[in-house]
């Protein structure tokens, strides 16, 4: 047989082919083996040695600290959390600080070896590095909660919302340092918002009637002038004996471009005023206060007095006549309890919370948040006092100046529903009482809801970029109410898109209030 022909049945024979294949691939197979066995470790090896130095350089990262106490810190927690990782032998770290006077920056290099099963491929070990670095902001924080209080946010949604803003007030708390100021403010709101409150001071007040919208809503006088909100508020309390009354702090929109700006009050400006809100009663037999309040879209929800009048005049067209408050023939008022309230403070919130650094007067006033039923969502009105919450200027005196360099302004505001004008559509007045009065007044540009309601979007919107003039921070959340008009309004509103949150269930509203927080009051890396 030719050396061809035996080469050529060696090849073709099939005894021992898979032996002699093994053989030939098994050292690839090893290699391979090896290889993914050992990158796993370096892998494993990497995050060990740089979720070390994080935790390290976040502990280390803060303004207060002193320089000694610092770099203590900084080797104890590297040195404790890089001891809990086998793999990782020899470490070495370098930490450096940049420290100015609103901010400090600190940056952390960390190598070791990582011992390996396969030297033939890495060597004996391998030697692996990684740097981390934190920054921590010490600007200033003065942040205003604008909260929607509409009886639509009765049950799980109100409780989400004390919870929350509990949740986010604990964030500022462990936001404070030495160095640092933090202070929050509370609005609530409905159609419109209570300052009947801390700093209150009754010179941001009409309370003489010379506002141009003073009495609109009542029958002129015998003499031809308005009648005055607060005198009405006095009459019924001497006629009915009962204080519950009286003003409870809630106030009208300024007329024109006052109803949403900042300009701070003055007495010798009538047009800078705030007018007392005061809602008439409506027409027909007064509410039994014990019987479920009205809080029906189409007819009048707020009859809380008797329509007959003891001042001997005709029995006709009592219903508006102002001498019914002075000489009340019935007592039908409940303003204390929610969300349904009837009388001249119907759906009046709890009072606004000036900026103060004390955060458990602003759990506290959480805490008592209430849906009230009645006139429709405003949040323009919110917005308004928001913003001038934070104003330096009166009538709050507490906010820094605008775009002062060391502090941080921010807005977060929370509706669960579109601005809307409300109730009795089908009475002449064509609304419950608002803000603006009611819808028959003209005072929204037109007595249709609807239009009515996309002019509060405007006025919105125009404060929010009013308020991003400013260079304030602006979060809107929107509450099982991502409608295509809300995400567009509230997008908008944002400083930033990332800064709209639509969130459908309320249990998940918290964690969004935290998440928040965390943008502009948590330390945080920055690689």
């Amino acid at each position: 047989m030719t050396g061809v022909a035996v080469l050529k049945d060696f090849w073709s024979s099939k005894s021992g082919n898979f032996a002699l294949l093994m053989g030939l691939a098994l050292p690839a197979i090893l290699a391979a083996v090896g290889f993914a066995t050992d990158v796993s470790t370096i892998m494993r090896a990497k995050v060990s040695l740089q979720s070390s130095l994080d935790a390290a350089t976040l502990a280390s990262s803060h303004l207060s600290d002193n320089e000694a106490d610092r770099r203590q810190l900084f080797d104890r927690y590297f040195q404790a959390n890089v001891a809990n990782h086998g793999e990782l032998s020899n470490a070495r770290v370098t930490f450096s600080v940049d420290k100015g006077l609103n901010y400090i920056n600190t940056k952390a290099v960390a190598s070791a070896d990582v011992a390996l099963n396969f030297a033939f491929l890495f060597g004996a070990n391998q030697r692996i590095e990684v740097d981390s670095g934190a920054v921590e902001a010490t600007n200033n924080l003065e942040v205003v909660l604008v909260l929607d209080n509409t009886g639509s946010m009765a049950g799980a949604k109100i409780k989400a919302l004390r919870d929350a803003t509990k949740t986010l007030l604990d964030s500022l708390e462990g936001a404070k340092s030495p160095n640092r100021k933090v202070s929050a403010a509370l609005v609530p709101f409905v159609t419109a918002v209570n300052i009947n409150g801390d700093e209150f001071d009754p010179t941001w007040i009409d309370m003489d009637g010379r506002s141009p919208t003073n009495g609109v809503n009542f029958p002129l006088l015998p003499d031809g002038k308005r009648v005055n909100h607060m005198d009405l508020f006095r009459d019924l309390a001497e006629g009915t004996g009962w204080k519950g009354t009286g003003w409870k702090g809630c106030v009208e929109a300024r007329s024109g471009s006052a109803g949403i700006s900042d300009i701070a009050p003055d007495q010798a400006y009538a047009e800078t005023l705030f007018v007392p809100y005061f809602a008439p009663d409506d027409p027909g037999e007064a509410t039994d206060p014990s019987a479920s309040y009205g809080n029906n879209t189409k007819i009048y929800n707020n009859s809380y007095l008797s329509d007959e009048v003891e001042d001997g005049a005709d029995k006709k067209g009592k219903d508006k006549k102002i001498a019914k408050y002075k000489n009340p023939k019935a007592k039908k008022i409940n303003d204390k309890k929610g969300p349904l309230t009837v009388g001249p403070n119907r759906a009046c919130p709890t009072p606004v919370v000036p900026l103060s650094t004390d955060l458990d007067k602003l759990r506290t006033a959480a805490a008592q948040m209430q849906e009230w039923n009645g006139s429709g969502t405003n949040v323009s009105e919110g917005l308004s006092w928001g913003m001038r919450v934070l104003s330096p200027d009166a009538p709050y005196t507490d906010g820094a100046a605008w775009k002062a360099p060391n502090t941080s302004k921010i807005v977060v505001l929370l509706t669960d529903g579109e601005n809307v004008v409300f109730g009795a559509s089908n009475e002449p007045e064509k609304s419950d009482y608002t803000s603006y009065g009611f819808l028959s007044s003209g005072r929204f540009g037109s007595s249709n809801q609807t239009d009515a309601a996309r002019m509060v979007d405007r006025w919105t919107l125009d404060v929010c970029q009013k308020l991003k003039a400013q260079q304030v921070q602006i979060y809107t959340i929107t509450l099982q109410s991502d409608t295509a008009a809300n995400r567009t309004l509230y997008g908008k509103c944002a400083t930033d898109p990332s800064n709209y949150y639509a969130v459908n269930d309320p249990s998940k509203l918290p964690n969004v209030f935290q998440e928040i927080a965390r943008k502009f009051t948590v330390l945080q890396l920055t690689n």
